[in-house]
């Protein structure tokens, strides 16, 4: 733990490094790279205007997250022992999907509005398939050898989906639930972009608006350390019950 906090202190200096001297080599303005210093400077004295607008964004992040993870998880469960269902399922996820969320965003701004409903949606929009792709592939994992025993034996088929089918099932929910939590801050900042009132996503649009390029990578930088705090805490929390399920 010690070494990784190390190692990640000095890839973090070496990048400043560099980001410094490119600004101090090629004179680049502040307007439009501005150097290490003056975004750290920002942090602090912005301290308490990014504080708020980041709890924001860290509402609209876990409350998608883990409403996106219910959703997916119970829609797998729902399909995942029918082969029909999920043939007929399957196109509808994989549209879901392919729409780029900025085509969706105005839609459901004009739906929901401009407050948390929104972000919600589009936060569980992109959660929503990795978690259901992950989960029926843990279905799919059911070994053909093992169908033929239980052909034989014929157990009912709550009994077989509570004690076989869902145990195999739920470490892929989990991974789906680690990759979900990479691309949940996603819908939360393109809601803010498309409309909000608050929130990291905002505050950096309204930064470059008016040239605050120093406030805009400020902004930037907590939303980074918020998406990896958040990453982190879902991947060790999921791999703890993962280890306990398999024991």
């Amino acid at each position: 733990m010690i070494r990784s906090i190390g190692y990640a202190i000095c890839y973090i200096v070496f990048l400043l490094g560099i980001w410094a001297t490119i600004v101090w080599f090629f004179e680049i303005p502040h307007f439009i790279l501005p150097s290490p210093d003056r975004v750290i400077f920002t942090l602090f004295s912005r301290s308490h205007q990014l504080a708020q607008h980041a709890i924001t964004t860290g509402i609209e992040i876990i409350s998608g997250l883990f409403l996106g993870a219910i959703l997916g998880f119970i829609t797998a469960c729902w399909i995942g022992d029918s082969k029909l269902l999920q043939r007929a399922a399957m196109p509808l996820l994989v549209v879901s999907q392919a729409l780029p969320v900025f085509a969706l965003a105005p839609l459901l701004m004009l739906w929901l509005g401009y407050g948390l409903a929104s972000k919600l949606a589009m936060t569980t929009l992109i959660v929503f398939f990795p978690v259901t792709a992950a989960t029926l592939a843990g279905f799919r994992q059911f070994p053909e050898a093992w169908e033929d025993t239980f052909k034989t034996l014929r157990p009912k088929k709550k009994r077989l989906f509570w004690l076989v089918r869902l145990p195999l099932a739920i470490p892929h929910a989990l991974s789906g639930l680690r990759i979900a939590a990479s691309v949940a801050p996603i819908g939360a900042v393109v809601g803010e972009w498309v409309g909000s009132s608050s929130g990291l996503g905002y505050l950096m649009l309204q930064s470059n608006a008016r040239g605050q390029t120093d406030l805009m990578f400020a902004a930037l930088v907590v939303l980074s350390i918020e998406a990896v705090l958040i990453w982190s805490v879902v991947n060790r929390l999921s791999r703890r019950f993962d280890h306990y399920s398999t024991n």
